[in-house]
């Protein structure tokens, strides 16, 4: 295991907004979140003291009848005085044939074969620090410790924030990958990443009934709840050598409420390296209680000029809260890629 660090130079972002659909597996040119894949991302994990957000159970399952092997990244996207801390921890994971194994992000899985945690043991994996919010990313490679890039398609991911579940983000190897530490996710070499995606929100301070459960029913006032919706975004390139985080700026060209009234245009706002976006910012002011909007990447750009688009993943956060503050629920799901709106990225292994 180690850890390292990079500083970035830019600021975040200030708009919001969430989805409420399920994703669903795009081409096999391009990312899914139900096929076996060789690069796992995980857009959202955290460890905080937040009383949804407290913890992430990580789960990685090989689906092939071989040992596989991966190199995996936290990358802590918590901002110091406005910039991104790009704090990076690695470590490796040794899955055998059919394995499904778990962990908590909060306090890690050391190598222990009597321990109650979900499957086998993949080896010894570090706890984040505490108030952890970032990301993991995890890339097959064909045997331990210093092997090249695997093309063998056999992970599967998922990740439990606090009690809501979204698959883990799949990129599919294409070919073989070259020997070397640059993975290129052109369409060729590996899948793309998507570069738009369908939005279907609540805006924030909207009112929907809480879900029926053990945190429910904790007050007389709770059977109507206060909505707010978030969306977690990554920039789909990873320079985990060099330790530059990659950068998207957002665009929302169309925004809808319910009645297929068209609200404002949103501004265009970075991303860099993790960003998790509350939905109360200006695009989103609709007169009803629910929307529509299409989110687009792209590169960001000093002049004005043509879009060029920009890879990125995502999953969206719905937090629901009775009267009393007491009563909550929350759920997070994966997003709906606009059917061919792709674009190149690339991950950089040290």
């Amino acid at each position: 295991m180690r850890t390292f660090a990079g500083r970035s130079a830019a600021s975040g972002l200030a708009l919001g907004f969430a989805l409420a659909c399920l994703a669903t597996t795009a081409s096999a040119q391009s990312f899914t979140v139900e096929e076996p894949s060789s690069v796992l991302i995980f857009p959202k994990v955290v460890c905080d003291d937040d009383p949804v957000d407290t913890d992430t159970v990580i789960q990685t399952t090989n689906t092939s009848n071989m040992m596989a092997y991966a190199h995996c990244f936290y990358t802590d996207g918590q901002s110091v005085n406005g910039l991104p801390r790009w704090t990076v921890t690695d470590f490796q994971i040794s899955l055998t044939r059919q394995q499904t194994s778990t962990w908590s992000a909060c306090t890690g899985r050391p190598v222990n074969p009597a321990d109650e945690q979900g499957g086998l043991d993949p080896g010894a994996v570090p706890p984040v620090v505490p108030g952890f919010t970032g990301s993991l990313v995890c890339v097959q490679m064909d045997s331990p410790f210093d092997g090249a890039p695997s093309g063998a398609n056999d992970l599967t991911g998922r990740a439990d924030v606090g009690g809501a579940g979204y698959n883990a983000i799949g990129v599919p190897a294409l070919g073989t990958p070259g020997d070397d530490n640059v993975l290129s996710l052109d369409g060729v070499e590996y899948a793309q990443c998507p570069s738009a995606y369908h939005l279907n929100f609540a805006t924030n301070g909207s009112q929907g009934a809480l879900a029926l459960g053990p945190m429910v029913n904790m007050g007389l006032n709770d059977s109507v709840a206060s909505v707010s919706t978030a969306i977690t975004v990554v920039p789909c390139s990873f320079d985990f050598a060099g330790l530059r985080p990659a950068e998207v700026a957002l665009n929302f060209p169309d925004i809808y409420d319910e009645m297929e009234t068209r609200g404002s245009q949103g501004v265009e706002d970075p991303v860099i390296c993790w960003e998790n976006i509350q939905l109360d910012g200006t695009g989103f002011e609709l007169p009803t209680a629910f929307g529509t909007a299409i989110v687009e990447g792209s590169e960001i750009q000093e002049q004005a000029g043509p879009r060029v688009p920009a890879p990125f993943v995502a999953v969206a956060s719905v937090l629901r809260v009775g009267g009393t503050s007491l009563a909550v629920d929350s759920a997070t799901t994966n997003l709906h890629a606009v059917d061919g709106e792709l674009a190149d990225g690339q991950i950089i292994l040290p």
